[in-house]
């Protein structure tokens, strides 16, 4: 049941959508980069150590941007 404020502000549902994120696939590619790294590493692969660490990289990048649009939405563009 929506309340006269929720129509104020133009929304139209009871529940939040949020705009599309390029950070979901973004971190499963460096999710994979890092499992494909592990394995090259353990089966001493010439680029496994290069692939592991760029990978481990690429995702602790992907989280802290998530991570930055979450906070960012709910702080200043939060319903």
């Amino acid at each position: 049941v929506l309340n006269n404020k929720q129509f104020v502000r133009g929304q139209k549902h009871g529940f939040h959508l949020v705009d599309p994120s390029p950070w979901p696939i973004i971190s499963a590619f460096s999710a994979l980069m890092l499992t494909f790294g592990a394995v090259g590493y353990f089966h001493s692969y010439q680029n496994g150590g290069f692939l592991l660490s760029f990978g481990f990289f690429m995702l602790l990048f992907s989280m802290f941007g998530w991570w930055r649009g979450v906070v960012g939405e709910g702080t200043f563009e939060g319903q």
